[in-house]
């Protein structure tokens, strides 16, 4: 979960509790105590039913999956092995913070072997309707597995009403909407929304100390407006999408041809997932064609970048660009969409956000788009260059208030505060 990870990673510390992870390397720091569990088939379970099951449903992409009972195996056998490295060394007071969609069973198992903690869960993806998740075979155990803790966290209210809508209808319990809730024969579990937030502070300390490096970079990409998208390379990041729009965009506005430079960040992602290659070919294809049809006397409008960046890298490009096109197809927050605000919060950047981010229910001063409609793409993006300074400045202010005022510490607080009550 990269700097979100940092950021749990301190509130563990903060409390003196300790990690479990399947391997050292998947923890931001080495602060807290970490425990490393040895799980059987590894591969099959990070690459099978969590990236090619759950990922893709939750997403709303259900022709994506890839329903292995192998893989369902796997996945359970993983969660088992999660919950008895923890149970044996659990007792009252304690507190089990339990993170994302490959651990879902975890709660479960806890549950049923009796521990005395408080278990929480908290789902860092999009939760689908009933119409969606009833898709999977295995609906039943994942809804179960969650149940088994004491609360169970979201980003979105409409996650929240997705998983309600799930548990009536394939579980058949009674949910309570106010407050949500979960209502079980001997217990309530309380279901919540609780958007992530980032280190803001920190981000922007480093914005600050990057400022070589930034004039560097407007220098090096020799534009009058700098454009960035940041992104794994992703199906549900909408990236094609992206560049289709931004090829729009230079079809029909030539006088920005030679003033705009798009800067594509695509982190490298895993090949052995299905689907990933192939999208890789499509982008690069992309690429070829936006910069063959729009390259003049070696200026080119887009810079694409297949690689990953260390946090003060990022940082630096986040502030030398003007607009952040931030347009997933789906996504259960979008932390790039924060982390461009968190650089721009006292100047007047522009962020272009995707109506299916979760930080869309947040960021109402961004401007939102339908990554599906590349004239809206278009059409977005203009409005983003042309923008008056005034309005620019106004609408990052608040967006970068909102950023500042929920951020990760105070994210990680809340929920904890749930989980002990």
């Amino acid at each position: 979960m990269g700097a979100l990870a940092g950021a749990i990673d301190r509130a563990v510390a903060a409390s003196g509790g300790t990690w479990e992870a399947w391997s050292a390397a998947s923890i931001a720091r080495d602060t807290p105590p970490v425990r490393t569990i040895r799980v059987r088939d590894m591969d099959t379970f990070q690459a099978g039913f969590g990236n090619q099951v759950l990922w893709p449903l939750c997403h709303i992409f259900p022709s994506r999956c890839t329903f292995q009972p192998a893989t369902w195996t796997a996945y359970r056998s993983a969660n088992e092995a999660f919950a008895a490295e923890a149970r044996g060394r659990l007792g009252a007071g304690d507190l089990v913070w339990v993170n994302d969609f490959h651990l879902a069973l975890v709660p479960g198992f806890l549950r049923a072997a009796g521990v005395p903690a408080r278990v929480g869960a908290f789902w860092h993806i999009p939760f689908p309707p009933p119409a969606v998740f009833g898709i999977c075979p295995w609906r039943t155990d994942v809804l179960g597995g969650l149940l088994g803790g004491d609360v169970v966290g979201f980003q979105t209210d409409a996650d929240v009403r997705n998983f309600l809508d799930c548990v009536a209808a394939f579980l058949g319990l009674r949910v309570s909407d106010d407050p949500p809730a979960v209502v079980l024969p001997d217990r309530r579990v309380d279901v919540f929304a609780l958007p992530v937030g980032i280190d803001a502070a920190r981000l922007r300390a480093r914005t600050s100390e990057a400022t070589a490096d930034v004039r560097e970079l407007r220098r090096t990409l020799g534009a009058d407006v700098v454009v960035l998208g940041v992104d794994r390379l992703d199906y549900a990041k909408g990236i094609p999408e992206r560049l289709l729009g931004f090829e729009r965009f230079l079809e029909r506005h030539a006088d920005w041809r030679r003033r705009v430079t798009l800067v594509q960040i695509a982190v490298p992602t895993q090949f052995h997932v299905p689907g990933f290659r192939d999208m890789k070919r499509q982008v690069d294809e992309s690429v070829g064609r936006i910069l063959g049809r729009y390259t003049y006397d070696g200026r080119a409008p887009l810079a694409y970048l297949y690689t990953a960046f260390d946090h003060d890298r990022l940082a630096a490009y986040y502030a030398a660009a003007d607009v952040a096109l931030v347009t997933p197809l789906r996504d259960g927050m979008s932390l790039v969409a924060k982390e461009y605000v968190a650089c721009h919060a006292d100047g007047p950047g522009v962020l272009v956000l995707s109506e299916f981010a979760g930080a869309a229910a947040e960021l109402g001063d961004a401007l939102l788009v339908n990554p599906y409609d590349p004239e809206a793409m278009r059409r977005q993006l203009h409005a983003a260059v042309t923008m008056p300074d005034p309005e620019r400045r106004r609408r990052m202010a608040a967006l970068g208030a909102r950023v500042r005022e929920h951020d990760v510490h105070w994210w990680t607080a809340q929920f904890l505060a749930r989980l002990a009550a």
